[in-house]
């Protein structure tokens, strides 16, 4: 099968997002890129998940540059599981279309969605 342009941005895009700031427990597209149906001036819309002790805007700025325009969000696994809890709008927005690129594997038992 031949691989799309969008592949090949989605997995460079995990790749720098995993080598420059990871440990990354998830990384999820959501938006037009995720439901199909994105066209030329399209973003990439992201949730990152991670464990990390910053502020949500300190989070943002320290997001590497991307090879495309893309929104990334940056949420503790605390934060969205409360988002989810609360049904927090913008994420069960995003869900709707959700896409897991990239999951931590996790110990065994231990299973979650997105």
């Amino acid at each position: 099968m031949p691989t799309t342009p969008d592949q090949v941005h989605l997995e460079e895009i995990i790749r720098i997002l995993l080598e420059q700031y990871g440990p990354i427990e998830k990384i999820i597209l959501f938006g037009s890129h995720a439901r199909g149906d994105a066209d030329e001036y399209s973003d990439l819309d992201l949730i990152l998940v991670k464990k990390t002790a910053k502020r949500f805007v300190e989070r943002l700025v320290e997001v590497p540059l991307l090879p495309v325009h893309a929104d990334v969000f940056v949420y503790t696994p605390e934060e969205f599981e409360q988002m989810k809890e609360d049904e927090n709008p913008f994420i069960m927005s995003a869900l709707e279309s959700a896409r897991i690129l990239y999951e931590r594997p996790h110990e065994k038992g231990n299973t979650q969605s997105p």
